[in-house]
This record gives structure tokens, sequence and C-alpha cells, in this order.
């Protein structure tokens, strides 16, 4: 017998462009802005002189609208920090290893097309930038690996384009789970973080199975309030473990775990790098995980693990195995809302 057929959904009108909320759409171009600046960090080797040339702003108009964006709300940033954002590390040290000379014809063009150029506030409007002794030390952050000319979401149809998992294959799907919402009540957005510690998944003697895990977890447990998601794979060097961790809060990840390195051998190193970029500890949390993983688990005991804040973001380290990470990644669960709430509020 034929199957019934389905009547197909009411089509939206197209000439009338989609209503979002104001958050919705802050978010929305919060999101494009951070993958331009990935797009622009992926790609040094196209120079600020052609991008003025062929478009009329460079990444320093990108940088200057940032800071006058945060002007604009009332924080204190200076032009070097707005750079430091949209290049991903010190704008001196990014000219150095890959600004050229322009040629005089490129200099030709850039003043003939000078009346064409993006328009933005003189350099005077700004604070100066504070003398290199009373700077934070920053940390260079590695650039993203290059992926060829194109962004990567060009010659993609538009109504394929979704949330994307960057340098690793897209997670399975469970938003159809029967799995009770945490937090229903709060509307929360989800930028999810996933960094797992592993010299040998890292070289790939085997799959990571623990990045996955973890996201399909919080998908399970916050469904359709995860807007993006970034997931690395590095080795137990406690360098790359902090690098990937300031990426990660950089790019607007508000919710970071990392999966594995945190027990005593010699090369667990994950507790240490985290600490190193975390401005607040919480101990609540760790001391919860492992409370939790004592009930089947005695070798808990041997967690290192710990949890915090850096900028708006909630970083918690979890154990390397996948099972782990899930039981672990659901008792944290109920407290997330609440805790970014308390986080996000900080600026305000």
């Amino acid at each position: 017998p034929r199957a019934p057929s389905r009547r197909p959904p009411p089509s939206r009108d197209r000439s009338r462009p989609m209503s979002v909320s104001p958050s919705t759409q802050t978010e929305l171009e919060a999101y494009a802005f951070r993958q331009l600046v990935a797009h622009l960090q992926a790609r040094p080797d196209v120079q600020n002189i052609d991008q003025m040339n062929l478009a009329g702003f460079c990444r320093n108009c990108l940088s200057k609208w940032y800071l006058r964006g945060a002007r604009e709300r009332g924080l204190r940033m200076n032009y070097d920090e707005a750079l430091e954002v949209v290049y991903g590390e010190p704008y001196a040290d990014w000219k150095k290893k890959h600004q050229s000379k322009a040629s005089p014809e490129q200099m030709a063009l850039f003043e003939s097309n000078a009346h064409l150029h993006a328009q933005h506030p003189k350099m005077e409007d700004f604070p100066p930038s504070p003398a290199p002794e009373e700077r934070e030390k920053r940390e260079t952050r590695p650039a993203p690996p290059a992926n060829g000319a194109a962004s990567d979401v060009c010659c993609t149809p538009a109504d394929e384009i979704g949330v994307v998992e960057h340098s690793v294959a897209d997670a399975t799907p469970s938003s159809d789970r029967a799995v009770p919402r945490s937090g229903a009540s709060t509307k929360i957005s989800l930028r999810l973080g996933v960094l797992t510690v592993s010299d040998r998944a890292h070289a790939g003697a085997y799959a990571d199975l623990s990045g996955p895990a973890v996201i399909e977890t919080v998908e399970a447990h916050f469904p359709g309030l995860l807007f993006s998601t970034l997931r690395y794979v590095v080795p137990d060097e406690e360098d790359q473990i902090a690098a990937r961790l300031k990426q990660l809060t950089a790019s607007g990840c508000n919710l970071v775990f990392t999966a594995g390195g945190t027990g005593v051998a010699p090369r667990d190193v994950t507790p240490e790098a985290t600490r190193s970029v975390l401005q607040r500890e919480i101990p609540g949390i760790a001391q919860m995980l492992v409370s939790k993983s004592l009930l089947t688990e005695p070798h808990a005991a041997l967690s290192r693990g710990t949890a915090g804040v850096r900028d708006r973001a909630l970083i918690v380290n979890l154990p390397g195995r996948p099972e782990a990470c899930r039981e672990l990644v659901a008792a944290v669960a109920p407290i997330v809302p609440h805790a970014l709430r308390q986080i996000g509020a900080e600026d305000e």
C-alpha cells in the first residue's frame, strides 16, 4: 500500500525578512564576526593593502570598528588590544611574519581609491596604549590552519549551512532524544568549546571519542540551545592546551570542556594548563565531579581536574574516558544556566 502523503509545511514569505528577537540577531551577527576573524587569521597571505584596494577595508578597519564598539559600551580597551583580537597575536608580530612591502602599483591604486575607504574614528579619539610594563602579559594564540583560498561556506548552498564543527567531522545530532532539558525555564545560548587532550588521539593512533561524547551530552541536555561548536584535539603539552583554551574563549565560547590529562601520570598536565588561563577557580565544581565519580570508580580519587572562569566562559576539566565524559557533563548540566547568567552579568 502507498504510504500516506504528508502535507508540506507552509512556506515562509521570502519576500519579507525573517523576524528574530534582538538578542538572537546579536548572536547571529557575533557568530558571523567570529567566522570572519577566524578566516582572516587563516589567510595571512592576503595583504591588507589588497583588501583595501578591493573592498575599501582591511583588518585594521575591523579592529577599529571593534574598538569603537567597546568604547560605545564604556569598556576600557585600547587599539593594540583590539588589533590582537582581529590578528590573533600582537600586530607587530603579525607584521614581521606576514606583511610584505607594497608595490608602486598597489600604492597608486590605494591612493586613487582613498575616497572609497571605510570610515572609522580618528585615532586621537581613542585612549593611548598603556606602557608595556602596565599591559597584562599575553601569550600568542596560534592562528587556525590555512584552509585554502575559499572560506568554509564558499560555494555551499545557503540552505545547507548550519552549525559547523571546526577541524573535525560533525558529531551525530541528538536533538530528538527524549532527555529532560536542564534549566528548561532559562533561555540561554550555548557556544560550546571542546578540547580533547591526548598524545595518541592527536597523533592519529586512535579516533577521538571523548569530544563527540561531550557534544552529544550537551545537545541532549540543552536541546535547541546549542548555537555553535568548536572542537580541537591537542597533545599533552601544557603550552598547547593553554593556547587552545585561550583561543576558544576569545572565539566566543561560553562553555568549554576539556577531556583527558587530569590524572597523575607525568604527561597529565591539563589542570596546570587550565589554571594558567583561569581568572577565577570554582573548586566546588571539581569537588562535585569527583564525588559523583567516586560512587562507581575508586580511581576517581586520583583526579586533579579543575574548573573556573576565563572572560565570560565557564571551563571544566573532564577525564578522558567517553563514558566518564557523558556522566560528568550530565552532572554539571543543571548548574550551567545559573553559572552562565552570573558570568555574563559581570560586564553589565
